[in-house]
């Protein structure tokens, strides 16, 4: 089975969460997430989740703090998922991938459809 190593960030405002839709396209189109995107080779988790949200949210990540790395097996592949918490960053992101991004409360959380990875974090966070 494919192995795919990831990050995601955890952005925050006040009380809410950023997550994105992913877009009309791509697989498990419809579903949320956190933003983020595949370790690129010869690539930290750090650097990877700097030029993902810059790619992803056109933001710069100006510091972050490495909370966890979680594995979930989908039907076609295995995730090893760094996630990340987004301490300061500039600029206010955008969807520049056509995905969707709301900012949820803490307890709304639990009302999107979360890829199955994504709830495993939301778990171990205990939010």
């Amino acid at each position: 089975m494919r192995v795919v190593n990831a990050v995601s960030g955890l952005l925050q405002r006040k009380d809410k969460i950023l997550i994105a839709e992913r877009p009309a396209g791509k697989p498990y189109s419809g579903y949320w997430e956190f933003p983020g995107g595949k370790i690129e080779e010869n690539e930290s988790g750090e650097q990877a989740l700097i030029r993902e949200l810059h790619e992803e949210l056109g933001i710069t990540v100006n510091a972050a703090t490495f909370l966890f790395q979680h594995e979930y097996t989908y039907p076609d592949k295995i995730v090893h998922l760094q996630l990340w918490l987004v301490n300061d960053f500039s600029g206010e992101p955008h969807g520049l991938e056509n995905q969707t991004l709301a900012w949820v409360d803490l307890s709304e959380i639990k009302n999107y459809r979360l890829l199955d990875g994504n709830w495993s974090l939301v778990e171990k966070l205990d939010l």
